[in-house]
């Protein structure tokens, strides 16, 4: 639905209607949730990071969280209570829509608000600012902006965040008032408490019975995996009309694969791709030009015309699963799992497939996320740089934000005995 105001459209811009009975109704059943719904899940904030967090209180402070899993928000959630706060979180406008509305609802009263990604989506960059100049709460938004499922390494990040903040902090200069916006790295990373081989091969069976594949009773979970990989790319090759050339390697097969998707999707949204960009920008690029046609601004027009509209916007909806498909397989490769086939990524790997063939991924077992924050970056530190070049400071403060939570990844394996899997 669109919202109108004395004629003039708006972006459907859902606000946060922080509601302070659900959120403390939530925090009281929230172990219940990660033990039930969660399958025993547990946190551990490393290097008294929450000590060094509630620093922090009182402060205009953006949290920085890698974004690997579908369960940061709860994580994020999870610190909250922990250090007796509670935060906003930004989240692209889709997820609104997701059980009817429901979620967005839940969302909404739990303090998320929306953005509409590759649109001014002015409104929510007003709130953003707002949020941050008001200072009352800490703003969460994940930088890579959208979930990247790989627990080891850390996708390209998005400059909206320091873009965002520094917006704020002009407006705080504005206003006069002379104190710090700052970025909060945070690192998360999840592993397992136990040996889940026994789940790993159960999770295999399903996916081997779904895709007809015959069960097998002698091959390492590794092979038993690849045929699973090759079963799948058949799968899609024949539905995206693809015929790979005869003995063609795996990595070229799916590095097409990727390419036809998107050519598909650029062509019916008429945008040319640059060729020299990643995989990941042209991703980027057309989910932007998704959310801009689907949620943009519509110029004064007829019940008709706005009607034609919402039904071209129903039928390219169908792109974002194309393109969560792109970025689902975007770091999978041919010998991806032997160069360090630990459990997490073997569990990891079976979740893209899962969620290719499920539409959804399950928790192998009981887990232990752990939760490591760096010294925030001070903004007023960048503050001279940024008013003489915006777009090189944003660029740096954005890639200072980038090393800061992949060393911490790297960090948090350090010291930590892996089980790998046969």
């Amino acid at each position: 639905m669109r919202l109108y105001s004395k004629g003039l459209p708006l972006l459907d811009f859902r606000p946060p209607k922080d509601t302070a009975a659900l959120i403390w109704l939530a925090k009281l059943l929230l172990p219940l949730h990660f033990e039930i719904e969660l399958k025993g899940t547990r946190i551990e904030i490393v290097d008294n990071g929450l000590e060094r967090f509630q620093e922090l209180s009182g402060k205009r402070t953006v949290i920085c969280p890698n974004h690997s899993n579908r369960n940061d928000p709860d994580v994020i959630f999870s610190l909250a209570k922990m250090s007796g706060e509670h935060f906003n979180f930004l989240a692209a406008r889709e997820v609104f829509d997701w059980d009817h509305g429901w979620n967005g609802w839940r969302l909404q009263h739990f303090g998320c608000y929306s953005v509409v990604r590759g649109a001014a989506d002015r409104e929510s960059f007003k709130m953003t600012k707002s949020l941050i100049v008001g200072g009352k709460k800490k703003l969460v938004i994940f930088p890579e902006g959208e979930i990247s499922r790989q627990n080891d390494t850390l996708m390209p990040l998005e400059t909206g965040v320091a873009q965002m903040s520094f917006w704020a902090l002009e407006e705080m200069h504005k206003q006069k008032i002379d104190e710090p916006v700052f970025l909060l790295p945070v690192a998360l990373k999840y592993t397992y408490r136990a040996d889940i081989s026994h789940e790993l091969r159960n999770s295999i069976d399903h996916l081997e019975e779904h895709l007809n594949l015959p069960k097998s009773t002698s091959g390492s979970l590794h092979e038993r995996l690849r045929a699973v990989a090759l079963a799948v790319l058949a799968a899609l090759e024949q539905e995206y009309d693809h015929k790979p050339a005869k003995d063609q390697p795996i990595n070229e097969r799916l590095a097409s694969l990727r390419a036809i998707v998107l050519n598909v999707i650029s062509a019916s949204l008429q945008i040319e791709l640059p060729s020299e960009h990643s995989t990941l920008s042209q991703v980027r690029i057309l989910r932007n030009a998704l959310d801009e046609h689907i949620y943009q601004d519509e110029e004064l027009a007829s019940d008709y015309q706005r009607k034609l509209h919402e039904e071209k916007a129903k039928s390219i909806r169908t792109y974002y699963r194309d393109l969560d498909r792109v970025v689902n397989f975007i770091a999978i490769y041919d010998g991806y799992l032997t160069e360090r086939m630990t459990q997490e990524r073997f569990a990891e790997t079976i979740d893209r497939f899962e969620t290719e063939v499920f539409g959804k991924c399950s928790i192998k077992g009981p887990r232990l996320v752990f939760v490591k924050l760096d010294e925030p970056i001070n903004l007023l530190n960048f503050w001279a740089s940024y008013k003489s070049n915006k777009k090189a400071t944003i660029q740096q403060v954005t890639d200072e934000l980038a090393q800061r939570i992949s060393t911490m990844l790297t960090q948090l394996d350090t010291g930590r005995q892996s089980v790998y899997v046969d």
